[in-house]
């Protein structure tokens, strides 16, 4: 069986920006700014040169359009969603380094993920500049 047939949620080749930091055996890492190679609403690929220690514990940030939300199958309610209509939403998730390849890294997400719409339409604030 291939690793394809083996995963649980479906995979789409999309290149996001995401912020991440890193708890590793040495200590907390400062934010890093990664792409996506491939991403689902169980994990990700992260296209690095220089990917973190296999187990490191990671928190991500990443700015998706509510196209981009759906199509990821992240669970969120039909009126979260018409809520949200035209909307890009931040996502904030944890998980782990589960795998090295050849160009980057494979994180798994934990369940406990937050997602909230961007009320500003400037690139590059996170949901705690929102807040200021």
């Amino acid at each position: 069986m291939s690793a394809e047939e083996r995963r649980q949620h479906e995979r789409f080749f999309m290149e996001i920006q995401v912020k991440m930091t890193a708890e590793t055996l040495s200590g907390k890492t400062p934010m890093m700014e990664f792409l996506t190679a491939n991403i689902s609403s169980g994990g990700a690929f992260i296209e690095t040169d220089a990917p973190l220690p296999l187990a490191s514990k990671v928190r991500l940030e990443f700015l998706v359009s509510l196209e981009n939300l759906q199509t990821l199958k992240f669970i969120v309610s039909l009126e979260t969603l018409k809520a949200w209509k035209g909307k890009r939403v931040w996502i904030s998730a944890t998980g782990i380094v589960v795998r090295h390849e050849a160009g980057g890294m494979g994180i798994m997400f934990d369940e406990n993920y937050q997602i909230n719409p961007m009320e500003s339409s400037v690139v590059g604030e996170t949901p705690e500049d929102l807040d200021r």
